[in-house]
């Protein structure tokens, strides 16, 4: 329905807008293919893969580590908010 990438977009927004930050990251588990969409769709590249990084309830699992710059974030066609 889209509402995680309209809430993720606002959360950017304000990061790079308001509070003025040049970088945000995200840590998922490369396994959760839908956050990797949303991300990619925001504009965020994926710039490592980190081997066992968690345990989690006695789980190993990996992360994807995703990075997004204020200027990459600027230059995203994004669709109006209406």
């Amino acid at each position: 329905q889209g509402y995680m990438n309209e809430a993720l977009a606002s959360l950017l927004e304000f990061g790079f807008s308001r509070l003025g930050l040049n970088r945000i990251e995200a840590d998922i588990d490369p396994r959760n293919l839908a956050s990797a969409r949303s991300l990619e769709r925001l504009g965020f590249t994926l710039e490592g893969h980190l081997r066992e990084r968690w345990i989690v309830d006695g789980e190993v699992s990996d992360t994807g580590l995703y990075g997004l710059l204020a200027r990459e974030w600027r230059g995203v066609a994004r669709p109006s908010p209406n």
